[in-house]
């Protein structure tokens, strides 16, 4: 049984595991490009994100997007000899997912979907590529069915370490997006007991932030980032996680270097570019800011980077500019929900809710909290609920996501305005303060406009 990549970073460096959101990327570099690094800080880190420097592995992202073809090509070379060995098929699919990381085609997932469908209708239960089927469930998803792949691979008579591991990691990811967060901080714990890693787990590193104490994931995170021989991807990866923490909490100088440290490490990467949009944004560079999400938007063709660059135009007063953009956002949007619903239905209502109709924005929030009740997920479906001026209903799924523990910002200030919806103004300047005693920028009409890393 091959070992697969599972939904982020690894514990193990022999792994591919990559953050969700890492896509296409544009390289701008002596091009009349950008990057953060130019206007810099001391900032509040610890740990100096412009010393550190990456070890093995493709430097760029041209040169990372130029290695997985060749991987997927000798992947699919290797099947066509064999065309009924399932492991093959599996080894294609895996290919196809570490390149989907890179790139953002969703055709590549649609292929790796097949193969492993293929691959587990083929093989005699319990063999066939049941960590590779729940790895790819949980990248769009599909929860039941990575329970179900989890099922199966729990009646293996033979289990390494390291898919045991796997395993329990996987199990973590379906409880966390369930909205169990002790029982996924539980899972994230059992794989580092498993398979203690040199370095650190970056799941379990990044867990007291869901608790509201941004301080302590970063000690733990630094730790991990720290650490020798980062292939320049994984590296970067980590420093844009470790950029999220100084957001939420209200460093914005702080995540700038860090989003500066990333564009070094891995130059051409669109998210660390996009990300660098944000902080010209933060620092008032309006300007420089739409320059800069337009080259990203331009060149990756990323709904996402869309959505951040309408939303800006739209505070800014550009209405037509902020419309054009909206509209290009959400035809890509219907054409990777009309293969993937489950994946992007979070993404689709953040779009309604910032550029199109709070109908459609409460519709695909429904969908995503019925199918993963985490307290994020409420919190969207709060917010939606508040534009369709149903405030009420609004307060009772805060409520819910305040029973699973989760702590952020984003979430006070929710309650905060749905509070104020309802003339409750004591108990909505409450909420406010107590937001503002967790991230000293809640309420900063700047704050508006982090799209990338907010909590």
């Amino acid at each position: 049984m091959i070992r697969p990549a599972a939904p982020d970073l690894t514990r193990r460096s022999g792994a591919l595991r990559w953050p969700f959101t890492l896509a296409f990327a544009v390289a701008l570099a002596g091009t009349g490009g950008f990057a953060w690094d130019r206007w810099r800080d001391s900032g509040s880190a610890t740990l100096d994100p412009a010393a550190l420097r990456p070890w093995f592995g493709p430097p760029s992202f041209a040169e990372a997007v130029a290695q997985a073809k060749r991987d997927v090509d000798g992947a699919r070379e290797a099947l066509a000899i064999a065309p009924d060995e399932w492991v093959l098929g599996e080894e294609l699919a895996l290919k196809l997912i570490a390149r989907w990381r890179l790139l953002g085609d969703y055709g590549d997932l649609a292929e790796a979907d097949r193969l492993l469908a293929a691959g587990m209708a083929g093989a005699p239960d319990p063999a066939g590529p049941v960590l590779a089927e729940a790895t790819f469930a949980v990248l769009v998803h599909r929860l039941d069915r990575a329970e179900a792949a989890l099922a199966r691979f729990a009646r293996s008579v033979v289990q390494d370490s390291d898919e045991a591991a796997d395993a329990a990691a996987l199990a973590g990811d379906i409880a966390l997006q369930r909205g169990k967060i002790a029982a996924a901080r539980g899972k994230y714990a059992q794989a580092v007991r498993i398979a203690p890693p040199a370095t650190g787990d970056v799941r379990l590193a990044l867990f007291p932030a869901l608790r509201g104490e941004p301080d302590r994931a970063i000690a733990e995170l630094e730790r991990i980032i720290a650490a020798p021989r980062q292939s320049p991807w994984t590296l970067a990866s980590l420093m844009l996680r470790r950029a999220n923490l100084d957001l939420q909490r209200g460093d914005w100088t702080g995540a700038g270097r860090w989003v500066g440290a990333a564009q070094r490490a891995f130059p051409g990467w669109w998210l660390a570019d996009a990300y660098a949009a944000q902080q010209f944004a933060l620092a008032g560079r309006t300007d420089e800011a739409n320059r800069a999400y337009t080259i990203v938007a331009e060149r990756s063709d990323r709904p996402e980077v869309m959505d951040s660059l309408a939303h800006l135009l739209r505070l800014q007063g550009q209405g037509a500019e902020s419309r054009a953009w909206a509209g290009r956002a959400a035809a890509r949007w219907a054409e990777i929900g009309a293969q993937f619903p489950e994946a992007v239905a979070h993404h689709r209502s953040e779009h309604e809710l910032a550029a199109g109709s709070a109908a459609r924005a409460l519709v695909f929030a429904q969908e995503d909290a019925a199918r993963r009740p985490q307290a994020p997920n409420l919190v969207l479906l709060a917010r939606a609920l508040l534009a369709a001026g149903r405030a009420r209903e609004a307060i009772a799924q805060l409520d819910r996501a305040d029973a699973q523990g989760w702590v952020s910002a984003n979430h006070l200030l929710a309650r905060a305005d749905v509070l104020a919806a309802l003339g409750e103004a004591e108990s909505s300047d409450a909420a406010r303060e107590a937001a503002k005693a967790l991230n000293p920028r809640a309420g900063d009409p700047r704050a508006r406009l982090i799209w990338f890393g907010h909590d």
